[in-house]
């Protein structure tokens, strides 16, 4: 079975998303997409530019990096069940993480039907260029947004003269020189950087920087010191690990397991979910940490 493709459109706020996300559509009319959008307030302006036709889905009222991540676990279920779609398009608001909305797409639950197929960031050619004039955070947040993806859209290029067009070129080759550029205004794109046939996914293994996943299945219950033990040692370029496991000491009962910034949680469920690891990062070195978990499984 075909799994639904997620793609997330990142991208500063003003750069053009919603834009390139009715373009999108326009274009693509061979394929069912739905989108979800997030908007940091109660109400959201831009979803009547979409129409009525494609299958929709919003999260408001904040970020779905920050405190409404499990909204989108549920929102792309029941996209799934209710619409079938080849593809979900995830717009994000303006002052959201890359990572963070990657992390809020790999929920356990969605593995078996959904797989992200790519993150592309729409860049404000002339902003980013002035971003100097925002605080150290918001220069940080854009330049990440930029980080992370697979593809950047270079918009409104309209604006920017021959001498801007050569700097934005070396500020982003410092930041993010591997991933596709594509040059527009208006955010008219040809829809074929999508990739939906899987080009992306193969080209993305020569991608060194952009965040990768991988998922470990379990058999069966593991010793719970062993585990806090492989955690302690792990390596910075892991961001995230999460998912259902057992412990030995008390094998009946499965745990949703959780880790970001070097503090693990556990929680107690009452479904007995399969026992699935997911490892989020840059550059992991998905053999030794196979074969750590083996010895974790095995031992």
């Amino acid at each position: 079975m075909n799994k639904m493709e997620i793609v997330i459109i990142s991208g500063f706020l003003g750069s053009g998303k919603t834009s390139l996300i009715a373009n999108i559509i326009n274009e693509q009319k061979d394929k069912k997409i739905a989108i979800l959008m997030n908007e940091l307030g109660g109400f959201n302006v831009d979803s009547k530019i979409l129409g009525t036709d494609t299958p929709y889905s919003e999260i408001l009222n904040g970020c779905i990096c920050c405190d409404l991540k499990s909204d989108v676990e549920v929102q792309l279920n029941d996209l799934y069940y209710k619409h079938h779609p080849d593809m979900v398009i995830i717009e994000a608001t303006g002052v959201a993480h890359p990572i963070e909305i990657y992390d809020a797409c790999t929920a356990p639950s969605l593995l078996k039907f959904a797989t992200v197929n790519q993150i592309a960031t729409i860049v404000d050619s002339i902003r980013f260029l002035n971003r100097d004039q925002y605080s150290i955070t918001t220069k940080r947040l854009m330049e990440e947004q930029i980080q992370y993806a697979n593809t950047l859209i270079l918009n409104k290029m309209d604006l920017i003269d021959s001498v801007q067009y050569e700097a934005l070129k070396i500020a982003l080759d410092d930041i993010n020189d591997k991933a596709k550029r594509i040059e527009t205004t208006y955010g008219k794109v040809d829809a074929s950087f999508l990739n939906i046939t899987g080009h992306l996914e193969k080209s993305h293994q020569h991608h060194h920087h952009g965040i990768q996943s991988m998922v470990y299945t379990f058999n069966g219950a593991i010793d719970a010191r062993q585990f806090v033990n492989w955690l302690m040692q792990l390596e910075d370029s892991v961001l995230r690990v999460k998912g259902y496991i057992k412990f030995r000491e008390n094998p009946e009962q499965t745990v949703l397991f959780q880790y970001a910034y070097g503090i693990p949680q556990y929680e107690e469920e009452m479904m007995n979910y399969p026992l699935k690891l997911v490892i989020i990062g840059e550059q992991l070195d998905k053999n030794k940490l196979m074969n750590q978990l083996d010895q974790l499984q095995f031992s």
